[in-house]
């Protein structure tokens, strides 16, 4: 019970505080959502960018890798 009471009273505290600087809950959702917005628009450009590289290098990562695979599993085989 005692944990209720501190949480109530730090969020009056911290309620008080942020209405001194007249920050109230709408602005914070609509900023948090606007960052996590931004996020995901850096994640997009970040993936738009780097899939062409990724494309290209595959063309002699993936060949090189099967044909490694192929001959460890023959060097294993009796």
């Amino acid at each position: 019970m005692s944990w209720i009471v501190r949480i109530l009273a730090l969020s009056l505290i911290v309620g008080l505080a942020l209405s001194f600087f007249d920050i109230n809950p709408m602005g914070i959702l609509n900023d948090t959502w606007d960052t996590i917005q931004a996020v995901v628009g850096l994640f997009t450009r970040v993936a738009e960018w780097a899939l062409p590289y990724v494309l290209v290098g595959a063309v002699v990562v993936v060949p090189l890798a099967l044909i490694a695979a192929l001959l460890r599993h023959l060097r294993r085989r009796p």
